[in-house]
């Protein structure tokens, strides 16, 4: 959602026909990701089932778009157990043999084992603990589609803090989404309601 490769000329914010002014992505990308936009991204959290699906979608999102993600969403909660640290880390080699053949979600081995790899982790770390120590202390102001970034000074500190503790697919890209997913950073765009948030 960082804007990079958008047109400068597009407008950052978009008036709904609700009134409300949100991000451009929420409705200009083809799909209406309004209630998303507005309940979930960038809504803070500090469930653990909640994050560790953050951390999953944001991986599985690499080499794709986050619509492909989107859309198959609620497939890969289904399959992922709802993201149940305890239950995705009792998943075997033939659960993801499984899951590799399951024509409704995204069918990638690696990505698959990181997920189990990385809730069984949890058993030792609170992956939202490791996170917020990483909260920005000043807040990135997003006023125009050049202020978009792929990544933080911030979320390279927490990527190496998740791979020091063992946790797969968390370079700094994945990081920053997923830290602007779960609220540690606010990536709303100035004008949207929830850029104050």
């Amino acid at each position: 959602m960082a804007g990079v490769g958008v047109p400068p000329q597009l407008a950052t914010v978009v008036a709904g026909a609700d009134g409300v002014t949100r991000c451009r992505w929420a409705t200009q990308t083809g799909r209406d990701l309004t209630a998303y936009h507005d309940h979930e991204w960038g809504t803070a959290t500090h469930d653990e089932a909640a994050m560790l699906e953050a951390l999953a979608l944001t991986y599985f999102e690499n080499g794709l778009s986050w619509a492909v993600v989107f859309d198959k969403r609620d497939n890969l909660r289904t399959a992922f157990h709802g993201f149940n640290p305890a239950a995705v880390a009792a998943m075997t080699s033939e659960d993801v043999d499984r899951l590799m053949a399951e024509t409704s979600i995204i069918r990638n081995r690696r990505k698959i084992e990181a997920t189990v790899h990385n809730a069984r982790l949890l058993a030792k770390h609170s992956l939202s603990q490791l996170a917020w120590q990483h909260q920005p202390r000043t807040h990135h102001r997003l006023r125009g589609w050049v202020d978009g970034r792929m990544a933080s000074p911030e979320s390279h500190r927490l990527s190496v803090a998740l791979r020091q503790a063992g946790f797969r697919l968390v370079g700094p890209v994945v990081a920053h989404s997923f830290m602007q997913t779960v609220g540690i950073a606010n990536g709303h765009f100035e004008g949207c309601f929830r850029a104050a948030a």
